[in-house]
């Protein structure tokens, strides 16, 4: 690469600016003076690595003659579609130049920094200008219409992205959202070949392709256009894909901007940021950012907080990716005899405990958990990558300073009538090194057992795993029995193939986590809402007030 990008922290976009300045939306988007004093005191705040100006999707489509609605508090979206479309001059056409002009004063700003021109690939605009639903119909009924369109839409991004470099920009950055519901065997005719073309005269300098989205089937079109680096949304397993990307193309993303960033406590962000860092630091090509542009009025602070921990964490583990590496490929590659050395040899230099657990062992769990439900991996495979992990987990489980101050009783059990057990251990495994007490009751659990369970050990957490749709119907009949029975003081979470947050919702579960690392959170912000409920209780404060609280609070963790 000609320039160096690893390990870079930045969230996408700068919507937030807005904040920055008393103004609305749309009287900052026409007023670049306004717009570069919101995006200056926005990073004075937020010193991320890469820079954006904020930018809204429908700019060309206006551009092009989509009409547009405005508001205060709302970005900018297409009123109606274009009744004919032309490709304009961007410097005679007055948002785009907003855009330079503010890039021009971020280049004297911010010298130093990467400042990314934003613009919108050919297909999602062409969805702008005539219509989403209207462009993917004629994908299959009329694909020379499509074709004429896409070379209008082309040209305007060409257009416009050679006028923001000579602006200032320094990063191309294409953001293509659309282009993730054409089918995949269609992908590189109606985007890919266009995105490689529209890459092709800034190769000098840094690209970037975001699509919104699930585009595991497109990694290796995506790969194909020549870009530099490939930002993937949260919804994605970037475990799943680091292998298909070549070592010289960033691996960016993908903190969810609107569950951890917009909604999520400053915990929340402390606790995903790093663990997203103690998976991916492994890889030098791994690029921190979030999964999407960050929404407008998400906390200023909280974005602070993720670039700041996300350079502390990757800062932390630096010195010891080689020996991390060595210890995730052995478990991943199921050597046994070469795990126990390779743990040892961590150990000797130095390395953390908790820190081979966490970026080595686990890491290599995860991925081949991943794996597995992307059905890539298969559970034989699985199973013997257990057995490596705990080879090397039994060298340090003595040595972990775990919180004795957390240390509560959780039961955990897989359903009568299932006999999966390898995500409910991976549970208790990511639980146990967390410093909680678990007590695993093992899989094909009745209610009856899991009552007795509760009245000798006194658990604060009942956690239920479920595969199938059946266990997943005797579930929903346990938790009534427990109900029924009494069992009041104990929040019952659960987990599995066959369940979601609906499911939990629906059942009278108190939480939901799809993994062992949401579980570990889930189960920490339980316990503290427990707390504070004990608490609220010893001070007076009225039950209606104490429940109110709870159930506020449990509609938000069993988003976990």
């Amino acid at each position: 690469m000609s320039f160096i990008m690893r390990h870079f922290v930045f969230p996408i976009n700068a919507l937030p600016s807005i904040q920055m300045v008393d103004a609305g939306i749309d009287d900052i988007l026409w007023n670049w003076v306004l717009k570069f004093e919101a995006i200056r005191r926005y990073y004075e705040r937020v010193n991320a690595d890469i820079l954006f100006y904020f930018s809204d999707l429908a700019i060309q489509a206006e551009a092009m003659g989509a009409k547009i609605n405005y508001s205060a508090k709302g970005m900018p979206a297409v009123l109606s579609s274009a009744q004919s479309i032309s490709v304009p001059d961007p410097e005679e056409t007055p948002r785009m130049k907003v855009n330079a002009q503010v890039l021009k004063r971020m280049e004297k700003e911010f010298p130093d920094k990467l400042r990314a021109g934003l613009i919108y690939g050919p297909f999602t605009v062409a969805g702008q200008v005539v219509g989403e639903e209207r462009i993917l119909r004629m994908l299959i009924d009329d694909s020379e219409g499509v074709m004429n369109i896409l070379a209008r839409t082309f040209e305007c991004a060409r257009r416009y992205a050679t006028y923001l470099v000579e602006s200032g920009a320094n990063l191309v950055w294409v953001s293509d959202p659309l282009a993730s519901l054409i089918p995949p065997d269609h992908f590189w005719e109606f985007a890919g070949d266009f995105l490689r073309k529209l890459y092709e005269p800034f190769h000098p300098i840094p690209t970037v392709l975001h699509i919104c989205g699930d585009t595991h089937q497109i990694v290796h079109e995506m790969v194909r256009t020549g870009v530099s680096g490939i930002s993937f949304d949260n919804c994605m397993e970037i475990l799943v894909v680091e292998d298909e990307i070549p070592n010289d193309v960033y691996i960016i993303g993908n903190i969810d901007p609107v569950e951890v960033i917009e909604l999520g406590s400053p915990e929340d962000v402390i606790v995903r940021t790093s663990d997203l860092v103690s998976m991916m630091t492994l890889k030098d090509n791994f690029v921190l950012s979030t999964g999407c542009a960050v929404p407008p009025f998400a906390p200023v602070e909280n974005i602070k907080l993720f670039v700041e921990t996300g350079r502390k964490a990757f800062s932390d583990l630096e010195p010891d990716v080689a020996l991390l590496s060595q210890v995730s490929r052995d478990v991943y590659s199921v050597d046994s005899d070469e795990v126990s050395e390779s743990v040892m040899t961590a150990l000797n230099a130095g390395v953390d405990p908790m820190t081979i657990v966490t970026a080595g062992l686990i890491r290599a769990i995860r991925k081949g958990s991943a794996m597995y439900e992307a059905k890539r991996c298969f559970l034989p495979s699985i199973l013997l990558m257990v057995d490596t992990f705990y080879k090397g987990f039994q060298l340090l489980e003595h040595r972990l300073d775990r919180e004795k101050t957390q240390k509560s009783d959780i039961v955990l059990g897989t359903v009568k009538g299932d006999i999966h057990e390898i995500g409910k251990n991976l549970v208790r495994i990511f639980l146990e090194i967390h410093g909680y007490n678990v007590v695993d009751l093992g899989v094909d659990v009745d209610a009856d057992t899991f009552i007795e369970a509760y009245q000798k050990y006194g658990p604060s957490i009942i956690g239920l795993s479920a595969f199938t749709t059946e266990s997943r119907k005797e579930m929903e009949k346990m938790i009534h029995t427990f109900h029924k029975e009494g069992i009041k003081e104990a929040f019952i979470i659960i987990g599995g193939a066959a369940v979601n947050n609906e499911v939990a919702r629906s059942i009278g579960a108190d939480g939901y986590a799809r993994d062992a690392v949401r579980a570990v959170n889930l189960v920490k912000k339980l316990l503290q809402l427990k707390e504070v409920t004990l608490k609220a209780w010893e001070i007076g404060i009225n039950v209606r007030a104490v429940n109110l609280v709870k159930k506020l609070l449990q509609q938000s963790i069993i988003r976990i």
